[in-house]
């Protein structure tokens, strides 16, 4: 990946190559355009954002409205670089994220209902097929716009996380080393920001219906802001590896654990809690 990083960064033509072919490639382009922008600044991000938006560009055209999921993440990526390079606030730039995604799924309700419904039918097909194959009744919430706008909001917002993420390690790789892992174990969101995020997700899980997938959306600030919590006790404590290998396992396998690092997070904007860890000597 570092030699990846250093082709993307050996000039406009590199660069623009990777976020051009990187389409086909998860976080690849998207990360790029994050990498140029957080190092060269607005008018090089751009330019290789305009390689990024070629492909998803052309197949819009040729009908395959999808793409413009690809068009949303390139954009919100850009922005939220320029946003990350001015503040060096990774809190800022997840509150960003949410944000452009959520504004990004409504225009798409709006600008390509089309696209919705076909999602909306997929949707009802996946939920019939998990009924007929269940030995009991399944208690699956109904396909709808709501439903359908959520998931597309939450697995784009985990996307551009991910692609921001990635970039900004490559930034830390080539520029900075070490630096990277610094910045994010310090992810501590402010309370103002943390509160937003709690009664966002709040609201939307007590709604009736398919609302409840919205939540995803909202936790995920707080969510990596758990994950920055325990990289940070981690550090501090001297853990092995494998004990961040085991966690991560876990995170993906159970469910609680998510929920559990979200309280966390939360409390942390209060009680900081890294800072009452003494590290390990």
């Amino acid at each position: 990946m570092r030699a990846l990083a250093q082709f993307v960064m050996r000039g406009r033509t590199q660069a623009a190559a990777v976020a051009l072919v990187g389409h086909w490639i998860p976080l690849v382009s998207p990360a790029a355009v994050a990498l140029v922008t957080l190092r060269r600044g607005m008018a090089d991000g751009l330019l290789v954002l305009l390689w990024a938006l070629l492909p998803p560009i052309v197949y819009m055209v040729v009908g395959q409205t999808s793409a413009v999921l690809a068009v949303i993440g390139a954009i919100s990526v850009f922005a939220i670089a320029l946003l990350l390079r001015s503040s060096a606030s990774w809190a800022h730039a997840l509150m960003g994220l949410v944000a452009c995604n959520t504004l990004g799924v409504l225009l798409l309700a709006k600008l390509a209902p089309g696209f919705i419904n076909e999602m909306i039918e997929l949707g009802k097909a996946l939920f019939d097929s998990v009924r007929s194959q269940a030995s009991q009744p399944v208690a699956l919430p109904e396909a709808d716009t709501t439903l359908v706008l959520g998931w597309l909001a939450a697995l784009g917002t985990l996307s551009c996380i991910l692609s921001m993420l990635l970039g900004r390690w490559w930034q830390a790789q080539l520029y900075n080393p070490g630096g990277f892992g610094e910045e994010f174990r310090a992810l501590r969101l402010k309370p103002v920001a943390a509160m937003v995020c709690l009664v966002a997700a709040l609201y939307c899980y007590l709604q009736p219906g398919s609302m409840s997938v919205w939540v995803w959306v909202f936790v995920q600030p707080l969510l990596f802001a758990g994950i920055a919590l325990v990289h940070s006790v981690a550090k501090r404590r001297a853990l092995a590896t494998q004990w961040m290998v085991l966690f991560y396992c876990a995170l993906l396998l159970v469910q609680p654990l998510k929920i559990l690092l979200v309280v966390i997070a939360f409390c942390d904007t209060w009680l900081n809690i890294r800072g009452k860890i003494r590290a390990k000597p």
